[in-house]
């Protein structure tokens, strides 16, 4: 048995302080974090040599329910406890770093046995009436992986890479209190509590939900239909902290707009990590946090990459947090959460994000076919989306590895998702006359289908297409989801008076150019090959990747200037001659011509009244009057 009323954990964590390019370390470890099993929090926070802080975190019983009742309540389990670390958010080499030196006392003091029964586990043999103790430390110097780290300016921590549970204690309520040096100020989705640095959760799952930046940051918040968004910024970089809250602001209305103004939430936080050697973001239930290089909001393409970036984040605040694939409802924070439907949870999410903000006038209608022009090309270029299905790719999405065949032999769940997105909103609008869309499938999943429903699943959502557009799309899932028919592009685009075009400039001496299907590292000289495409010339001719190519027709060549020395080459086949293994081979290469300049989304010739009217529809802009074909 076990007496949950003492139980605490306590945590040690690790800071490394690299030079800014990241060749000299000096490492300092320090007793820094101290967490909780049991149903509340409180916290304490020290500085520490060489201006390094942490944080203390103990845990004790919530007001309100008795040591007395927890102990009644933990007598009914065996004797043996577990303590439990989330597993799948990130990969196990993290999960490796993230724990050592678990040990666990009593009351006394006396040293208890643990034994770790998973990567993730740990048992701690107990005696009736017990109270345990349980210490351990924390690598928190993870910072690009969005999960623990301290320094001297902060402390982000994310409760799944910090804090352990105990599973019969998973839905009671939680209290966090932060002592933290003069001049922090701490925020998190999470309620305030009764202190400056108090935080409250009514369970684990919201905890483990709401990451949490104590330090030094610029703030700014501001009022959406009632509910309040706040920004928090850490670190010096070339943003414009004013407008990026006001752009915020805009993406949060035009997001809501989406769900006829239905919130999941009281209050949203966007965090903002502006350093160097980061990038990525990362949704949570009523916040995100967003990574991003210093120096990458300035410029008007790296403000849009953020500005999508956020779009994403916050439209999983529906789609994901508010609703989702039935397997992950709750969330099984050991093993992987296997589900054929995460094409809809990221890849509609990716293909929100880009008309969030377009709608909010964020981003200009070339803008945003330019980014469609992108993800077409790319998409077509994907060999893999012949091989695997939407819905397979989703199941194993837990187990992927990625790497050089990935895209010969699957097809990525945001790419893939997102082009079926863009069918099916196409088609609804088809069907309805431009009167329903994709949106309003997913307001069928969140009206119908919410965590608290107990989430959806492929009969769910062919059940909301039918109910928004009446007709059966079973057929058009078999095709698409479960199978790998080619979407019809040019068609959809063609409903909505849009074409692919490739778009050659003018001063553009050469019109064509010889494409082989090659990939090669960047800067390689000789050129080392990285990827070659499925059934492309250079996979016709043997090439794979990990080939150092040395010449073309005996010119020698760089990853630089490959493509100009087949163009200057006369008619194929051309000799290729490359390393393999350290070992010369020589090989016969047909290229095959291809116009040269970038894809485009453009208007039809002649756009008919239809076509107009279902494009404004789908985009949510009017067709300008300007706008002519090409």
């Amino acid at each position: 048995m076990i007496d949950i009323d003492a139980i605490h954990s306590r945590v040690a964590a690790s800071y490394r302080r690299q030079s800014h390019v990241n060749t000299a370390i000096d490492e300092t470890k320090f007793s820094c974090l101290r967490n909780a099993l049991v149903p509340a929090w409180r916290s304490t926070c020290c500085p520490c040599r060489r201006r390094l802080s942490a944080a203390r975190f103990r845990r004790r019983p919530a007001s309100g329910r008795s040591a007395r009742h927890l102990t009644r309540s933990c007598r009914q389990y065996a004797r043996c406890a577990d303590a439990k670390l989330a597993h799948w958010p990130l990969p196990d080499r993290q999960l490796r770093q993230r724990r050592r030196q678990f040990k666990a006392v009593n009351a006394k003091g006396q040293a208890l046995a643990v034994s770790k029964t998973d990567k993730g586990t740990w048992q701690v043999a107990t005696r009736p009436g017990d109270a345990v103790t349980v210490s351990y430390e924390v690598y928190a110097n993870a910072l690009g992986e969005r999960t623990r780290h301290i320094d001297d300016t902060h402390a982000y921590l994310d409760a799944s890479g910090v804090f352990v549970y105990a599973a019969p204690f998973r839905a009671e309520p939680v209290k966090v209190k932060l002592d933290v040096p003069a001049g922090w100020k701490s925020r998190s989705g999470m309620e305030p509590g009764d202190c400056g640095h108090c935080f409250v959760a009514p369970n684990y799952d919201i905890l483990i939900d709401s990451p949490i930046e104590s330090g030094i940051h610029e703030f700014h918040s501001t009022t959406v239909d009632g509910r309040e968004i706040e920004v928090a910024i850490w670190g010096r970089g070339d943003y414009d902290a004013k407008k990026m809250t006001e752009d915020l602001k805009k993406i949060v209305v035009e997001t809501g707009k989406l769900y006829n103004n239905q919130w999941p939430f009281k209050r949203y936080l966007f965090i903002v990590h502006a350093t160097d050697g980061v990038g990525g973001a990362t949704e949570h239930i009523n916040s995100t946090v967003i990574q991003r290089p210093r120096w990458s909001f300035a410029t008007r393409k790296d403000y849009l990459g953020f500005l999508r970036t956020a779009a994403h984040e916050f439209y999983h605040t529906w789609n994901v947090k508010a609703y989702r694939p039935k397997e992950m409802v709750p969330y099984n924070y050991q093993n992987e959460n296997y589900n054929p439907l995460l094409w809809i949870a990221e890849g509609h999410t990716s293909y929100f994000d880009e008309l969030i903000v377009l709608r909010a006038g964020l981003q200009k209608r070339e803008e945003f076919m330019a980014e469609y022009a992108k993800l077409i090309d790319d998409y077509r270029h994907q060999p893999g989306r012949f091989q695997q299905s939407a819905s397979e790719s989703s199941f194993d999405e837990w187990i992927s590895v990625g790497g050089e065949r990935a895209r010969n032999a699957s097809v990525n769940i945001y790419t893939k998702g997102q082009i079926l997105g863009l069918m099916m909103d196409i088609e609804l609008r088809r069907q309805t006359k431009g009167g329903k869309g994709l949106e309003d499938m997913h307001r069928v999943l969140y009206q119908q289908h919410s965590v608290a429903m107990g989430g959806y699943d492929p009969k769910a959502v062919r059940a909301a297409l039918h109910q928004v557009s009446g007709q059966d799309w079973s057929d058009w899932w078999s095709r698409y989801v479960d199978g790998t028919a080619e979407v019809p592009i040019d068609a959809l685009l063609d409903t909505v008076g849009l074409h692919v075009m490739i778009d050659v400039p003018k001063e553009e001496e050469r019109k064509e150019h010889w494409w082989a299907g090659w990939r090669m590292k960047e800067g390689s000289d000789p050129a080392l090959v990285l990827q070659v495409e499925r059934d492309s010339p250079a996979w016709q001719a043997g090439v794979v990747s990990g080939d150092v190519l040395l010449a073309v027709n005996g010119i020698k060549v760089s990853a630089k200037d490959v493509s100009e020395k087949l163009s200057l080459s006369s008619q194929p086949p051309f000799t290729l001659h490359m390393f393999r293994r350290d070992e010369l081979r020589q090989m016969q290469l047909t290229p095959v011509l291809q116009p040269n300049g970038k894809a485009k989304v453009k208007p039809v010739a002649k756009p008919n009244a239809l076509q107009k009217a279902l494009n404004a529809a789908w985009l949510g802009v009017a067709w300008p009057k300007e706008e002519s074909a090409q």
